[in-house]
């Protein structure tokens, strides 16, 4: 299918133009600047255009098209010229990209006007409003409110140093990337800050007024906005997710004494971040936070504020556990963080003994004394973990090996044979490939996809591969010759994002998107069992080695144990502050350990559900973990562009890898210790070495 964009075409979805050129009814160019061929109709919703998905080979990309009405009204035409102007200027994640040539004409034959087109990036997420709806319309957390608006200023940040301000901030202009950084789009309403502008603005002059309820400052509905009236969006944008209610709720806003009244419905947050809030959106300019930089340096002491002094041993999340022999409400001295233990702290069997006669008080006192010491002794010798993980080890750089660039478009998952010497990629470019790793080359191509390739997983004898689609479909096939064994079209109702499988290879499990654990069998693709998450997204999935539970890491920041024969959940265990994005299970069956958006990792016994660890020393997404071989080490790679290598019983970083120079989503490590990693954001698959 191949859709024409000219709005004057008698038939734009022609059934010859699926591998035409040009638009076999009008003959309007059907391959735009020579690489872009339009799919379908996302939206016809907009004020100024339609959005199309567009392909630029196997990558999507949003293509927005100027309405033919509009390319004759020089303001409108200058507005959408100026969203591509400011998006080619702007390079962080948190931005849809665009190249410097994103901008560009299409004359359809005999049109006497250009049609007008901006191609994008494509977000892999939904925005905060379905992110909220997705989630129960539950108000978010101070943690994650801190998180949020700490990413979106830093967006801010840049978009005004590049002397542009977006104007049209609101929960449907804000998107949760599958990694959870989070990316604001829509910049059709953005305006270029010149000397001019601000001029015309301080003399009463009037500007093109951009208006969403609830969510427009005072001055811009006046067709007055300043840099200003971006935070004034951002903050009610913040009170949206807190409360759950919109800005023009009637429980917040009375329309006839103008009051809006907010903070009762957010009871879980700090005076102080309201206060901050309620500068942002202050009536007047003048009362709100100066830049972006003001917001972020009183973000940074909010924070400092809200965490805990760093303990010994980080202290246990909330839980659900139901095995756990430790109430939720007692906690040791270590967990505390306590090095001397007070009497409150100490086992019941040390405390004083109140029914005791009163003779041997003074052998009691002394029997006391001297525990109390030896174990303030005891506790301050012993390893303390989170101590350990603050010395940052000298940062090792790697060095490019290879580059295997044969896929076109980005790649999803990495995984290695047994071997170690060969490699299987699986890519949205609709192809699932295996490589020699020695020399490069590519040993097979499974080109008959269905859609996307978002994850795959070998067998135990590795006989099978199995593939899941981001059109919901599952795969099994014939590693020999790549002959397909069963498939099924519609698993899931909506991308799979995951699969794993027990122990015996007998039971396949597959997450997705739409929140639905799957399992079936694996060697007929027969469905077994259905399992409703309510986890948001499943972004990651493991077996325990007993075979008997299912771990699920969801989009709601939680990790959800199943028991597999039953289905029925076994405990929740709760502590990230962002999306889960990976699990994996130590070799010897013992520790769960689980990578996430908060920039953390945390190590949690699987008998018991008890958080042992918290690994902290990235400074973006934890993406990706894999063993060392005797499962000493843990190395986990991160969209802050390092790999980062953990003893796994201390909890320390030993070394810090450094030089990647991409975001890193997936690695594995071949037994010569080639670090294999790929991004999503490129095609290519590159190998680095340590630097000797």
């Amino acid at each position: 299918m191949s859709l024409c964009i000219n709005p004057d075409c008698p038939r734009p979805d022609h059934p010859g133009n699926g591998e035409a050129n040009s638009c076999q009814a009008c003959g309007t160019p059907l391959i735009l600047q020579g690489r872009y061929r339009v799919m379908r109709l996302l939206s016809n919703q907009t004020g100024f255009g339609l959005v199309y998905e567009a392909y630029e080979r196997a990558l999507p990309k949003i293509l927005k098209v100027l309405r033919n009405e509009h390319s004759q009204t020089p303001k409108i035409v200058s507005m959408f010229q100026q969203e591509a102007s400011a998006l080619s200027q702007l390079n962080h994640p948190g931005v849809p990209y665009m190249t410097e040539d994103g901008y560009f004409t299409v004359t359809p034959p005999a049109a006497t006007m250009p049609l007008h087109c901006i191609v994008m990036e494509k977000i892999d997420g939904i925005n905060l409003t379905q992110w909220m709806k997705q989630q129960g319309s539950h108000p978010i957390h101070e943690q994650q409110a801190l998180r949020w608006l700490t990413q979106l200023t830093e967006i801010l940040k840049q978009v005004h140093q590049n002397h542009y301000f977006h104007r049209d901030i609101k929960p449907e202009n804000v998107m949760i990337r599958t990694s959870g950084q989070l990316a604001l789009v829509d910049f059709g309403a953005a305006r270029e800050v010149t000397p001019t502008y601000l001029n015309q603005v301080s003399k009463g002059g009037i500007v093109t007024a951009i208006s969403s309820a609830g969510y427009t400052p005072p001055e811009q509905e006046q067709g007055q906005a300043v840099p200003q009236s971006d935070f004034y969006a951002l903050g009610r944008t913040l009170i949206y997710l807190l409360t759950a209610k919109a800005p023009t709720d009637a429980e917040l806003y009375d329309p006839l004494e103008n009051q809006f009244e907010w903070r009762s419905y957010a009871p879980q947050i700090s005076t102080e971040l309201a206060d901050l809030l309620d500068s942002m959106i202050a009536p007047r300019v003048v009362d709100r936070p100066a830049s972006a930089q003001a917001i972020l340096t009183r973000l940074k002491e909010l924070s400092g504020q809200s965490a805990p002094s760093r303990p010994l041993a980080p202290t246990l999340p909330e839980t659900t556990l139901t095995n756990s022999t430790t109430p939720a409400n007692e906690a040791t001295s270590l967990q505390l963080g306590i090095t001397t233990p007070s009497w409150q702290t100490l086992p019941q069997t040390m405390l004083p003994p109140r029914s005791r006669r009163r003779w041997p008080w003074m052998v009691a006192a002394l029997v006391g004394v001297l525990a109390v010491g030896a174990i303030a002794v005891r506790y301050q010798l012993l390893p303390a973990k989170t101590a350990i993980q603050a010395v940052e080890p000298t940062p090792l750089k790697v060095q490019l090996h290879r580059t295997l660039p044969a896929h076109t478009s980005s790649i999803n998952d990495l995984l290695l044979f047994a071997d170690g010497l060969r490699l299987v990629s699986a890519s949205a470019d609709k192809t699932i490939r295996v490589w020699d790793l020695t020399s490069g080359q590519v040993l097979q191509i499974w080109s008959n996809q269905t859609s996307f390739v978002n994850t795959i997983l070998l067998n135990p004898d590795e006989t099978r591969l199995y593939s899941g689609n981001a059109d919901g479909s599952l795969q099994a096939w014939a590693v020999a010759n790549g002959s397909l064994i069963w498939q099924n079209n519609s698993a899931h109702n909506g991308p799979v994002n995951t699969v794993a499988r027990t122990p015996d290879g007998q039971q396949l499990i597959s997450g997705g998107a739409d929140g639905a654990i799957h399992i079936w069998e694996a060697s007929t693709g027969k469905a077994m069992d259905l399992l409703l998450t309510q986890q948001g997204a499943v972004n990651s999935l493991v077996v325990t080695s007993d075979g008997q539970y299912i771990i699920s890491g969801g989009s709601d920041n939680t990790i959800k144990v199943w028991h597999l024969a039953t289905g029925e959940l076994k405990e929740t265990l709760k502590g990230h502050e962002s999306f889960v994005n990976a699990l994996t299970i130590s070799p010897d069956g013992r520790y769960l350990f689980s990578a996430s958006a908060d920039a953390t990792i945390r190590q949690w016994q699987i008998k018991t559900g008890e958080l042992l660890n918290t690994l902290s020393g990235h400074t973006s997404y934890v993406n990706d973990m894999v063993f060392s071989r005797d499962g000493r080490l843990l190395r986990t790679a991160s969209a802050d562009q390092t790999v980062r290598i953990w003893n796994v019983e201390t909890g320390a970083a030993e070394q810090v890898l450094t030089g990647f120079d991409m975001l890193i989503d997936h690695i594995v490590v071949s037994p010569s210790e080639h670090i294999v990693g790929a991004s999503r954001t490129t095609p290519a698959i590159k190998i680095w070495l340590k630097e000797q």
